[in-house]
């Protein structure tokens, strides 16, 4: 897209500064086997971005011209087992992703990136298992779609419509008065057009762009609430048969028992971190979307006032009078103003449709007090039996 090439050319100086750096961090997370992902990661990238989605999209298929304007993504459909499904094999498989995560041990000296989010993102991709076919996967690969497609919306609208907007209407503005094929006074000419402009830039931000973002927020929304709440339903079904396994045995079974009472608390322990993971994995997400919306504001004023520089340059060279440069200048610098103001509300604005305190969330499933209404009750039936015993 033109809008990636222009950040591309803004970012250049950037780039070429810390590109050493970035090869040295690459030979770095080589070095000390920072592999995790990048099986998932290379066929998810082999498939193309939209393959994730691949059966949404033939169901939900994007529509209207706000969808060719700016890309717009499906509710994704969710795959976490229910709680009904949830079997002793399958506790098995959980405590042994537990013990996985347990036994982990992040690296205290990690590479040194640019940016930290890219650190803690490998943190998290190792320590929910990111490989192909693991059951987050899906998840991560949701996320970052959704990260990618809300960033390349955001790009393109302040990185190319907004200068676009503005540059043919003020361009327009002036071929009318060069050739003249309108009689009024130049600031009356520049100031409409550049109302206009501001306009057109605020129905662009408003309509197609809003929207589509809004949309992808509000799918995305959705499917993390589902998520959510499946590992919440399935983290209450596991802590009551680690709290009532014993129930059904007898001392003869005691190596059943003991091999699935430790399968079903390890197994709520995990579906609590992954809990937790998960939504440090949406905040590094979402950080990003935050950070990068930033950069792109501040890259899209930066490129209105280079093109509102060289039009004003060319028309000094050209011979034309101050008066009329004086106020090209005012008419694009209040364009300028007005398309930034207006841009700069794109995160705050779109993010309100997220509804994060309807999730079932880490701080809300209250494992502390499952851990210690669990061994409580163990302590209890222990001392209850042995005082019994003797008495008896």
């Amino acid at each position: 897209m033109i809008s990636k090439k222009l950040l591309q050319v803004l970012t250049w100086p950037i780039r070429v500064l810390f590109k050493p750096f970035r090869r040295s961090a690459g030979a770095a997370a080589r070095d000390s086997g920072g592999t995790a992902g990048r099986t998932a990661a290379g066929a998810a990238a082999r498939l193309g971005p939209g393959a994730i989605l691949e059966e949404e999209y033939r169901e939900e298929p994007p529509r209207g011209i706000e969808a060719a304007m700016f890309r717009q993504l499906p509710r994704p459909r969710l795959t976490e087992k229910s709680a009904s499904e949830l079997t002793l094999e399958q506790a098995r498989k959980y405590a042994a992703q537990a013990e996985r995560f347990y036994d982990f041990e992040f690296p205290l000296f990690p590479r040194g990136d640019f940016f930290y989010e890219e650190i803690e993102k490998d943190f998290l991709y190792k320590a929910l298992g990111y490989t192909e076919g693991s059951i987050d996967q899906r998840f991560i690969d949701v996320a970052n779609l959704f990260r990618r497609a809300l960033n390349d919306n955001t790009r393109g609208l302040m990185l190319f419509w907004t200068p676009l907007v503005g540059a043919l209407v003020l361009g327009a503005a002036a071929a009318a008065l060069s050739y003249q094929t309108v009689v009024v006074e130049p600031w009356v000419l520049y100031g409409a057009a550049s109302v206009m402009a501001a306009l057109l830039a605020f129905l662009v931000y408003s309509w197609p762009y809003k929207v589509v973002q809004q949309r992808n927020l509000l799918n995305l929304d959705n499917y993390v609430t589902s998520k959510f709440a499946r590992i919440n339903n399935n983290f209450q079904v596991a802590k009551r048969r680690a709290l009532n396994v014993e129930r059904d045995k007898r001392i003869p079974e005691r190596e059943e028992l003991m091999d699935e009472a430790g399968a079903w608390t390890l197994s709520y322990h995990w579906f609590a971190m992954r809990l937790f993971l998960c939504e440090s994995m949406l905040r590094n997400k979402f950080y990003q979307i935050r950070r990068n919306t930033a950069l792109y504001w501040a890259g899209g004023v930066f490129l209105m006032l280079i093109v509102a520089s060289c039009v004003i340059g060319t028309l000094w060279v050209s011979g034309v009078d101050r008066g009329t440069i004086g106020i090209i200048a005012a008419a694009s610098g209040v364009y300028v103003f007005v398309a930034g103001a207006t841009m700069a509300r794109a995160t705050s604005t779109i993010f309100n449709v997220v509804q994060s305190n309807e999730w079932s969330r880490f701080s809300m499933i209250n494992l502390d007090r499952t851990i210690r209404d669990h061994v409580a009750e163990d302590k209890l039936q222990i001392v209850t039996f042995r005082d019994r015993n003797r008495m008896e």
